[in-house]
């Protein structure tokens, strides 16, 4: 350094030496922060119901424990499809708890009446294994009939060669229900109407189109991305009242609910989950329940 600055005067090298030093700290500093974990909730993951949804739920928590309650919901929805396409999520999320004491949501825009661009990534269309789909329930439900008692005769010597005929079974005749042009029924519980399905890509791509018709909207999966079907749906409103029960045929089930809020029990392989419901007058709502990898889905 004496060589090279000797015919500098002293306080100019002493400049030039501090200018260098600064400027390699701050490339040091650049190089860490790049390097640091995001805080921002990666926006391909959410769709724009979702995030409303999502920041709705935040926006009403009105203690710490509530805003942990949806961070955890958030993780759970989102951990499968960060994994499935390759991004992170921030730590904060992982570990089910608000990003900041006030709620907001990195990433999400959640002031009213913020729109953020929205990148919609192709969902992997994975094949479940095919298994037999749990018959569908009678939409006028009866109650069990009475069992018949059986009266005991005396034994009666049978020949070699008659045979004796089997009697005969009654069968319950199914519940009439309106198909729709893609061969997907439509039924109706407590004057609800739903459909359900999404076994194969033909179904899945058919159930998917019929969306915009429902202002519910759910799909079932494990945290490994695999899709469940089987799973007991309830739906309460604010005062506890049922007002809607079925079981899916598939990963997708979608109703059309009037105005209001409600509270959504689902139940397979005795886990369940439940979330708060909001079903506006205009639009619906889009979510997903994720369980963690059952018996069930390891085997056909």
């Amino acid at each position: 350094m004496s060589t090279t600055f000797a015919g500098l005067p002293r306080t100019l090298g002493i400049a030039l030496v501090w200018a260098i030093s600064t400027a390699a700290y701050g490339a040091h500093a650049q190089r860490s922060r790049s390097q640091a974990p995001p805080d921002a909730v990666p926006s391909q993951l959410l769709s724009d119901d979702e995030r409303i949804d999502f920041c709705t739920q935040m926006h009403r928590a009105s203690t710490p424990e509530e805003r942990r309650a949806v961070a955890a919901r958030m993780r759970d929805t989102l951990t499968p499809r960060a994994k499935v396409q390759g991004v992170a999520l921030p730590p904060w999320l992982l570990e089910g708890r608000p990003a900041n004491e006030s709620g907001a949501i990195p990433g999400l825009s959640c002031e009213a009446g913020a729109a953020r661009p929205h990148v919609q990534a192709p969902a992997p269309v994975r094949q479940p294994p095919e298994r037999k789909p749990p018959p569908r329930e009678v939409a006028a439900r009866q109650p069990p009939a009475p069992a018949v008692p059986v009266r005991q005769l005396p034994a009666q010597p049978v020949q070699p060669a008659q045979s004796v005929p089997a009697p005969p079974v009654s069968r319950e005749a199914p519940s009439a229900r309106n198909t729709t042009a893609g061969d997907i029924p439509v039924e109706q519980d407590h004057g609800v109407a739903y459909v359900t399905g999404g076994v194969g890509q033909d179904e899945a791509t058919a159930i998917r189109g019929m969306a915009s018709s429902y202002n519910m909207r759910a799909m079932f999966t494990t945290r490994s991305g695999e899709y469940l079907s089987g799973v007991s749906v309830q739906i309460f409103r604010s005062d506890g009242t049922p007002v809607f029960t079925a079981t899916s045929d598939g990963p997708y089930l979608f109703a059309r609910l009037p105005q209001g809020h409600y509270r959504l029990v689902a139940t397979v392989d005795g886990s369940q989950r439940s979330r708060e419901l909001y079903i506006p007058a205009r639009g619906g709502v889009r979510f997903t329940l994720v369980w963690p990898a059952l018996h069930a889905t390891s085997s056909n």
